[in-house]
């Protein structure tokens, strides 16, 4: 997963549909972009762990940052599941649900075909790009991230 993101951007979408871009630096930095605020921050993994931070000052209103189990379901999808507010561990990971409540879906730009759908959003158990997964929107779980 290090390869997917670092070095790429990220295009995708919160649970309310508010949508959003993200560029991870190979030096550690990031840039955050979304209709109303932009930020700047840093990025690391601890373990299978992406965690994303911002650097003050903050836009209003704040962005928090925290620490993501993403899980990449077709090509170039991946859906982000919080496992921690803080950069350090302990972080919660395979908890009872986790396919049930995702905190965002991205894409890197490569997925043209599968980008974020205009529009209302799809059902938070549709598959990361507005597909339907049949069994789960967890396709394929990678540990090495």
């Amino acid at each position: 997963m290090r390869s997917a993101f670092i070095g790429k951007t990220l295009d995708g979408y919160y649970g309310n549909g508010l949508t959003w871009t993200e560029t991870y630096l190979g030096d550690g930095r990031l840039d955050y972009r979304e209709s109303a605020r932009r930020a700047t921050g840093h990025w690391h993994f601890r373990g299978h762990v992406f965690c994303t931070f911002y650097d003050p000052p903050l836009p209003e209103p704040p962005l928090s940052g925290g620490c993501w189990t993403a899980i990449k379901t077709s090509a170039n999808c991946y859906e982000f599941y919080l496992a921690g507010l803080s950069p350090e561990p302990p972080f919660e990971d395979d908890a009872s649900g986790m396919s049930r409540r995702w905190n965002a879906r991205g894409l890197t730009p490569c997925a043209a075909s599968n980008s974020p759908p205009s529009g209302p959003m799809p059902p938070r158990n549709s598959g990361p790009c507005g597909t339907e997964n049949a069994a789960s929107p967890i396709l394929e779980r990678s540990k090495s991230l």
